[in-house]
């Protein structure tokens, strides 16, 4: 799934890198949040990810550099630890499952440190008990952070547990008792593909730490909430 560029002078070595993934959700605030990791932490492009999944758009590269941008690419720096996707536009509707299992794919095949997913969700779908913070973080059980990450989340922000699904969102099985399945994700209200994404790699297969960071957001100018998140 990933094209490096041909002008790189060597491959890309991942495995030493956080791979920070934005989910086409509520608010485009992940967007946002990788561009401006992109800018700040001076992340150059490195390669392409095949974009036969998203709505196809083209445009003119930023900083002036010569060349287009595709639906999806991935940019990092020799200097940086973080690795970022910059996901331009949405995914077609028919092929969602076919999105989502493919980059996953791509993120073990290429063996990351850490995968961190950032999404918006519905702020009009906060519960009482969520208006205590408009920031959550959440990791499947079976793929836990390391110590020195998870100790510092929990004094930062608190961990995201949904309120439960209306009864007419829950199948038969899911009212029996969904949370006993250890690949178990709450919903998550505008979270776009982070559920299914988060179901994948809950399972006992995937061995990157993996985390989800969610903000509560509104549509309209969200450049602020980006610097947040």
């Amino acid at each position: 799934m990933f094209i490096p560029l041909q002008s790189l002078p060597s491959p890309v070595d991942f495995s030493t890198k956080i791979l920070i993934l934005p989910s086409i959700s509520k608010g485009n605030v992940p967007q946002l949040a990788c561009d401006l990791l992109v800018a700040s932490l001076n992340l150059h492009h490195v390669g392409y990810l095949d974009s036969k999944y998203l709505v196809p758009v083209v445009g003119g590269r930023e900083r002036g550099e010569k060349g287009v941008s595709t639906p999806i690419e991935v940019f990092s720096s020799n200097k940086s630890t973080v690795a970022v996707v910059l996901q331009r536009s949405p995914v077609l509707k028919a092929y969602k499952e076919d999105f989502v299992r493919d980059i996953t794919n791509w993120v073990k095949e290429s063996n990351f440190r850490t995968l961190v997913v950032l999404a918006g969700m519905d702020t009009t779908s906060r519960t009482d008990s969520q208006m205590q913070s408009p920031y959550y973080y959440y990791t499947p059980s079976s793929s836990p952070l390391p110590s020195e990450i998870s100790i510092h989340l929990d004094k930062l922000l608190p961990i995201y547990k949904a309120a439960p699904l209306p009864d007419y969102l829950q199948s038969d099985q899911n009212k029996s008792g969904e949370e006993a399945d250890p690949t178990f994700v709450p919903f998550i209200p505008g979270g776009g593909l982070t559920r299914r994404m988060l179901s994948l790699t809950a399972s006992s297969e995937w061995a990157i730490p993996t985390l989800a960071i969610l903000q509560f957001v509104m549509e309209g100018d969200n450049r602020a909430d980006a610097g947040m998140q």
